[in-house]
């Protein structure tokens, strides 16, 4: 499964770059995510619940610069590819474009795993933009 998405958030670049690389926040707005570990600053450990299924996996970050982009995919290079990148749009809105490549673990194809279809991604970027607005909102 493959997705191109973009949408604005109600926060500075700064305060969604920081939801982004605040990894163990993942959970909160990721559909079947249980955790997410950053081992070192460039190596991840994801935990996942998959058709009820525990999974971990490796993803190393490929790209970061901070407050613009980041990157990041799976060890094996198949399971899952991220990249976001951040544009100020004005100094409170940020427009956020993403593109997710996903492939479960131990799944042939995404469609295998109807609770992770790509209308439950798009969702869970809601989820991270009413999460990044409310850190936001809290902190002013």
């Amino acid at each position: 499964m493959q997705i191109d998405e973009s949408f604005e958030v109600a926060a500075p670049r700064e305060d969604v770059f920081r939801v982004l690389t605040t990894f163990e926040l993942f959970p909160e707005f990721m559909t079947g995510v249980e955790s997410v570990f950053a081992e070192t600053r460039e190596r991840l450990r994801w935990r996942v619940s998959i058709a009820g299924v525990p999974e971990t996996f490796y993803a190393v970050i490929t790209e970061l610069v901070p407050d613009e982009r980041i990157a990041w995919t799976s060890v094996d290079a198949t399971t899952m590819a991220w990249s976001v990148q951040l544009a100020e749009l004005d100094p409170e809105t940020t427009c956020v474009t993403v593109h997710v490549k996903w492939s479960p673990p131990g799944h042939e194809t995404a469609a295998d795993v109807p609770e992770l279809d790509e209308l439950s991604v798009r969702c869970d970027f809601h989820r991270f933009r009413m999460l990044a607005q409310g850190l936001h909102a809290a902190a002013a």
